[in-house]
């Protein structure tokens, strides 16, 4: 997988579980494409030669599942915090995350270098597959046409860009802090009303874009988008993003941006490095 918009793809080194002490397991992040990845290597088992590369490769892939149920753990899920956090709340849901983790797709494998170990990497693209194993909100479309006058555009907006700086206040706790990607993370209107969730089913996660790497914005939200600058921030784990009422309300005025919320066309710009 290619690694750009370096500080947005978060890699977690891993500690090997005890029961599986030779598999290294490392996962990334891609949080402005939505992409999951795997990195395994598992060293030859004694007497293993490098013709025996296909049966090493099956080593590894069956040790594998409990590794990645337990990088994807690590996630931020939503304002209530990660997947394992989730999952602790809900035992039940372990069973889609394994699920989950059976779904990630073998790019490539090797030799290492010193031909002591069999390498893999495995990716899945989140936006696609998390619709499919964890169940809707229920909730089709949470926009509403709002009363009175509203100024709208005479040309359709094309998707929300939405300007997160540094340090937002984060609403009911008096302090500030950084947006935390996430990936049921929702835009709000200033009554915490849902503007846009991606837990709704509509299959598209929220992109995070550095300023630096604004300009690829335009592939998702085009060539016309509402430009607006959050607010404030939301929840135990301020992934939230909270616009201004009139914002909100400029946005719900017109069909398109309406469609733009609802088919998750929205790009998050950062200016600072994701911690």
């Amino acid at each position: 997988m290619k690694l750009t918009n370096a500080f947005l793809v978060i890699i977690l080194v891993s500690i090997p579980l005890e029961i599986f002490a030779e598999l290294s397991v490392e996962s990334s992040m891609d949080w402005s494409s939505g992409q999951f990845g795997i990195m395994a290597s598992r060293p030859l088992d004694p007497g293993m030669s490098p013709s025996d590369h296909p049966q090493a490769l099956t080593a590894l892939e069956r040790e594998l599942l409990p590794h990645v149920v337990e990088k994807l753990g690590r996630l931020a899920w939503n304002h209530r915090g990660t997947l394992q956090e989730q999952m602790e709340r809900d035992p039940s849901l372990r069973t889609s995350v394994e699920n989950l983790a059976g779904s990630l797709k073998r790019e490539w494998s090797r030799l290492s270098e010193d031909r002591h170990s069999v390498e893999a990497s495995y990716t899945v693209e989140l936006a696609n597959i998390l619709p499919e194993i964890f169940p809707s909100s229920g909730y089709e479309n949470f926009s509403r046409t709002p009363i009175g006058w509203v100024p709208v555009p005479e040309d359709s907006w094309t998707g929300i860009v939405i300007y997160v700086p540094q340090k937002m206040p984060v609403r009911g706790t008096g302090i500030s802090a950084n947006v935390r990607p996430a990936l049921y993370a929702r835009i709000l209107s200033e009554e915490l009303e849902i503007l846009a969730d991606p837990a709704a089913g509509n299959g598209r996660l929220l992109s995070y874009q550095s300023m630096e790497n604004r300009d690829q914005a335009e592939s998702l939200t085009g060539r016309r988008p509402y430009r607006v600058m959050a607010r404030e921030l939301y929840g135990e784990y301020p992934c939230d993003i909270i616009l201004s009422e009139e914002d909100t309300e400029r946005i719900l005025a017109a069909d398109s941006g309406r469609q733009a919320l609802y088919e998750g066309r929205i790009v998050i710009l950062l200016d600072s490095e994701f911690e």
